[in-house]
């Protein structure tokens, strides 16, 4: 069948070379015609001293005319040659592939659907070629068989799965603790309300403005909650609220602002989660005087009944949240 099909392959290429030689033979045989129509034309320089030479002398167009045409029939002889050599090389298909009702477009007329069914007879070839590869390329991997865990017999590797979190000493949060503690004991009071494994619960008491409540997971901080120092913080069954918001606008938007700030120190310190930390406590400390510091923008202390409530994560400078824009 691979057979057949190149053979096939190889007429339609000489085909379209004998199409090709037949209109260059058409060319020339018609340039033979239309130099026969032309005839001899005589020299303008001649003149009528023709009547004077002899009978059987030629004059000098005659000769040129006659060679001009000798070299119109030789391009003819050779192009008919090249049409006759391309007819010679085809060979006779005595079979074609039986490819089911597709066979039947090649008797279509139709240009285009020709065009069809000679890609089908290509994409068939090519089908029949993949086939044949991968019928070579399976039988060379079964002689030559690895051992791996998919095989019988193989020893199945257990991977070992990456920590969901990063592993630090409890001694170091508490160092990290006791250092912020240190740089900010007048304004903020740390205290660890409870620890049950690695989840510890932070509250962050800043001046005589608010509480933040922060849930520490090993080192990662999860979840911050600031509330009024009016608000009750523990729940009627005694333990403590990390899940309920605060009454206050004003300490809803600085929650918030709080967690973006959790987002973008751990981003910048993935290595050190307790420095992460202690950056989150100096930044909750700028909001010491809250009410007492005017916008830096606007220089007003409220705006819609709120005072500055942002506090850039840089340079923790007072300024409202319309005024950062």
């Amino acid at each position: 069948m691979a057979d057949l099909l190149s053979q096939a392959k190889t007429n339609i290429t000489l085909l379209t070379q004998a199409i090709s030689c037949t209109q260059k033979l058409r060319s020339t045989v018609t340039n033979v015609f239309n130099f026969l129509c032309e005839g001899v034309k005589p020299d303008e320089d001649q003149d009528n001293k023709l009547e004077e030479a002899e009978i059987g002398s030629l004059s000098k167009d005659a000769r040129k005319f006659l060679q001009r045409f000798q070299d119109y029939l030789q391009a003819v002889n050779q192009d008919y040659n090249e049409v006759e050599k391309c007819c010679n090389a085809m060979q006779s298909t005595t079979e074609l592939p039986l490819l089911g009702p597709l066979g039947l477009l090649a008797v279509d007329p139709t240009f285009d659907k020709n065009y069809f069914y000679r890609d089908v007879l290509v994409a068939y070839q090519w089908n029949q070629k993949m086939h044949d590869y991968a019928q070579s390329s399976f039988n060379f991997m079964q002689s030559n068989e690895t051992k791996k865990s998919i095989f019988p017999g193989g020893k199945r590797r257990v991977r070992a799965m990456p920590q969901r979190f990063q592993i630090v000493n409890p001694q170091l949060i508490h160092l990290a603790l006791s250092s912020v503690q240190n740089q900010v004991k007048e304004n903020v009071v740390l205290k660890i309300i409870s620890s049950a494994g690695e989840t510890r619960v932070i509250q962050a008491t800043v001046a005589k403005v608010f509480v933040a409540t922060i849930l520490l997971h090993n080192s990662v901080m999860e979840k911050v909650i600031v509330r009024a120092l009016s608000e009750e913080s523990f729940q009627e069954a005694g333990s403590y609220d990390i899940v309920r918001d605060s009454q206050f606008e004003c300490m809803r938007r600085i929650t918030d602002h709080a967690m973006a700030a959790i987002l973008e120190y751990s981003t910048l310190h993935q290595a050190s989660p307790e420095l992460a930390l202690k950056y989150i406590l100096l930044w909750l400390s700028s909001y010491k005087t809250l009410f007492i510091e005017k916008c830096s923008v606007c220089r007003k202390h409220l705006r819609d009944g709120l005072p500055p409530l942002w506090r850039d994560f840089r340079n923790p400078i007072a300024c409202h949240d319309f005024c950062r824009a």
